[in-house]
C-alpha cells in the first residue's frame, strides 16, 4: 500500500511539475515569441506566409495536458519500479565510476537520437501515421503549444528509453534529470517556429551536425524527411535530410531581408 501511495503521490507531483514546464516553456514562451517579439523577429519567422488558426492551438494544448497527465503516470511507475528495486539509478556518482558516470550522458544523447529517428520513421508508415503520429502533425506550422501536443501512444513510445533504459543499465539520476532537460529545450527550439540558432550554423563544422530550428519545422511543413531529433547523422546517412534545409535556414540571414522584415 505504501508503494502504491508514493506512486500515486509522485505521479500527481510529476504532472503538476510538467503542467509547470507547460505554463513556463509552452504558453508563456509562446506569447512573449509569437504575440510579443512577431514585429521584431519576423525575419526569424521560418514559414511566415503561413496562416495561424486559432483550432490549431487549442488543439496543441489540449492533447499536451493529456500527455502531461501519462508523463506523470509514467514517472511515478520509474520511482515505483525503482523502490521494488527493479531500476538501477543511483545518486553515488562513485558507485560506478566518474567516468561512465560523466560520459553516459553522451550515451543517452546519441542512444535516444537513434531510437528516436527510426520509431518517428515507423509512426510515418501509412498504416501507422494515421492512428498515431497525425496528432501531431495537425500543426504544420509547430509553435511552443505543440512541444507535448501528442497522441497516447505516440507518448509511451517516446517516453519508453526512460522507462526501460534504467532497467538494464546503471544510470546516475542527474544525468537522468539533465538529459530530459536538454529534450525539453530541443524540443521546444525545435517547435519554436522561429529560427534561433545564429548564421552560419549549418555551415559551421560539428555544429552542424545539431538540428537546427528549421530542420524540425521542415518536417512539420513537408512531412516525409528531416526525421531525425537532437543530431542530423540519421537523416544525412539515411539520405532523409531535405535537400533545401540549408538554404532555408541561411535565407534567414539575408542582409535585405532581415532589414525589410525589421
Amino acid at each position: 500500500m505504501t508503494n502504491f501511495t508514493d506512486f500515486l503521490q509522485s505521479a500527481l507531483k510529476e504532472s503538476f511539475f510538467n503542467f509547470t514546464l507547460y505554463m513556463v516553456f509552452g504558453i508563456a514562451v509562446f506569447w512573449l515569441v509569437w504575440k510579443g517579439l512577431k514585429n521584431v523577429w519576423r525575419w526569424r519567422r521560418i514559414q511566415p506566409k503561413s496562416e495561424q488558426r486559432k483550432h490549431f492551438f487549442s488543439h496543441d494544448i489540449l492533447y499536451s495536458f493529456g500527455s502531461i497527465l501519462l508523463a506523470g503516470f509514467l514517472t511515478g511507475l520509474i520511482t515505483l519500479l525503482d523502490q521494488l528495486g527493479y531500476m538501477k539509478l543511483y545518486w553515488d556518482i562513485n558507485a560506478y565510476g566518474t567516468t561512465w558516470g560523466i560520459l553516459q550522458l553522451f550515451f543517452l544523447l546519441f542512444f535516444y537520437d537513434a531510437y528516436f529517428y527510426w520509431s518517428h520513421r515507423f509512426m510515418h508508415h501509412p498504416k501507422i501515421y494515421r492512428w498515431v503520429h497525425k496528432t501531431h502533425h495537425k500543426s504544420t506550422d509547430p509553435s511552443p503549444l505543440t512541444i507535448f501536443a501528442f497522441h497516447p501512444l505516440e507518448n509511451l513510445i517516446e517516453f519508453l528509453p526512460f522507462l526501460v533504459l534504467p532497467m538494464i543499465i546503471p544510470i546516475f539520476w542527474p544525468m537522468l534529470f539533465l538529459w530530459q532537460t536538454l529534450d525539453l529545450f530541443n524540443n521546444l527550439f525545435a517547435h519554436m517556429g522561429y529560427e534561433i540558432y545564429p548564421k552560419n550554423w549549418v555551415r559551421l563544422p560539428f555544429l552542424n551536425y545539431k538540428t537546427a530550428s528549421t530542420h524540425h519545422n521542415l518536417h512539420h511543413e513537408k512531412f516525409n524527411g528531416n526525421y531525425g531529433l537532437y543530431f542530423t547523422f540519421w537523416d544525412k546517412w539515411m539520405k532523409t535530410e531535405f535537400k533545401e534545409y540549408s538554404e532555408r535556414f541561411d535565407e534567414k540571414y539575408l542582409p535585405d531581408l532581415i532589414k525589410t522584415k525589421r
